[in-house]
């Protein structure tokens, strides 16, 4: 059965809304971890609570892929009107938020260079290596727009295959992480080609390394109302796969930290093989979650929840660009409290409180602004008074 491309899927509100959240507790936790000795059981801790929430990039780059072929997939579109809707979106959030934290970045940093040509440099370089803070994710999205239309054709011509594209998808993005952790990981550089060593140095925001999370969205998205039944009947059974992938998980770390001695930043590595398999049954926990969740929203006892949902999924993207801002205040805090261990963990879900909720503020507050909304993803109507002029332009020729 073929989806409406314009249904609202009210559970992907729900993945983005606690993949945001997830986003900015890794940040925090990994912070505090800075304060605990290496190998004490708050640093073990810590690290496991890192692993455990180091599934955000990959569930962010699923439903992104997924929710662009629920919307194109089924319908006719051009490539060139697709790219000017969709860059016209990402590119002016990047390059102003690009701005700003060079910008920020210019007020705490000493011997920053303040002339016009270091700033343009610096601007210009960030724009090219999307070396910002986490502007990597946008990176990566701006290179699946690119070849997004070439993909749906692929895709629909490969129709009796997706199950095969799906196992070797898997099987490639299994291989990379592999390579990366066990080879590039430790490569000196210095021997290679320039242009090999800029590959491997930036393959964090290189399509490839995440194309199985676009990949398995899109397929997720042309079959999804199967996927949806199947989900639906088999609720215990993604849940106990989930409990089992992280005990499997921390199991792993265990090894890598404990008994093969590899260092704490070896061993919570975001793009090594466990991961694969963990980030996607947590996607799948969370997206059978929002289905729950999208069944009961508009009941009265859920109004509060829902509500808070619907705020901070529409802000989600926001959240992500200006979060490193409140982080970075919230840090200067702790520093200058000189707190002691036992206060810096009561202290976390405070600063949880006050990013994540300082950001979906700041950005409500950026969403009303006309125009200035789209450095948040956000689309407004111009003032009357612009609207009026534009108007009067256009009788005038």
């Amino acid at each position: 059965m073929e989806r409406r491309a314009k249904e609202h899927l009210y559970e992907v509100d729900l993945m983005r809304t606690f993949i945001i959240l997830g986003v900015v507790c890794v940040h925090i936790v990994s912070f505090f971890n800075l304060f605990a000795a290496p190998l004490t059981s708050t640093n073990v801790g810590f690290d496991m609570a890192t692993t455990a929430l180091h599934f955000t990039r990959e569930s962010f780059m699923f439903i992104t892929g997924m929710v662009l072929f629920v919307t194109y997939y089924h319908r006719t579109f051009r490539a060139t009107d697709f790219w000017v809707k969709r860059f016209k979106l990402i590119v002016i959030p990047y390059v102003v938020w690009t701005l700003l934290y060079i910008l920020f970045e210019g007020t705490y940093l000493k011997g920053f260079d303040w002339s016009f040509l270091g700033v343009t440099g610096n601007f210009l370089m960030s724009l090219l290596l999307g070396s910002q803070f986490y502007m990597y994710f946008l990176v990566v999205s701006m290179q699946m727009y690119i070849v997004f239309p070439l993909t749906v054709k692929l895709l629909k011509r490969s129709v009796n295959y997706h199950v095969w594209i799906f196992i070797g998808s898997f099987a490639l993005q299994i291989a990379l992480m592999w390579i990366n952790k066990d080879v590039l990981q430790n490569l000196n550089l210095a021997h290679l080609p320039g242009w090999l060593s800029f590959i491997i140095f930036y393959r964090d925001r290189n399509l490839l390394t995440y194309q199985f999370w676009f990949i398995s969205g899109a397929l997720f998205a042309i079959h999804y109302d199967r996927i949806r039944s199947y989900a639906r009947e088999h609720g215990k059974l993604i849940i106990s796969s989930f409990v089992l992938a992280i005990l499997a998980l921390w199991g792993h770390y265990a090894i890598d930290r404990l008994f093969l001695h590899q260092d704490e930043t070896m061993s919570v590595l975001v793009l090594q093989p466990i991961m694969i398999p963990y980030s996607f049954l947590v996607t799948l926990v969370l997206w059978r979650a929002g289905l729950s969740w999208s069944r009961v929203r508009v009941e009265p006892r859920m109004h509060i929840f829902s509500s808070f949902i619907k705020i901070a999924a529409a802000a989600s993207f926001g959240v992500f660009l200006v979060h490193p801002f409140l982080l970075h205040f919230a840090e200067l805090i702790v520093y200058r409290l000189h707190t002691t261990a036992d206060v810096r963990l009561l202290l976390i879900p405070a600063v949880i409180i006050f990013v994540y909720g300082g950001a979906i503020l700041i950005v409500r507050l950026i969403s009303n602004i006309p125009l200035v909304s789209y450095i948040v993803g956000q689309k407004t109507q111009a003032p009357r008074w612009m609207a009026n002029l534009a108007t009067s332009s256009t009788r005038s020729q």
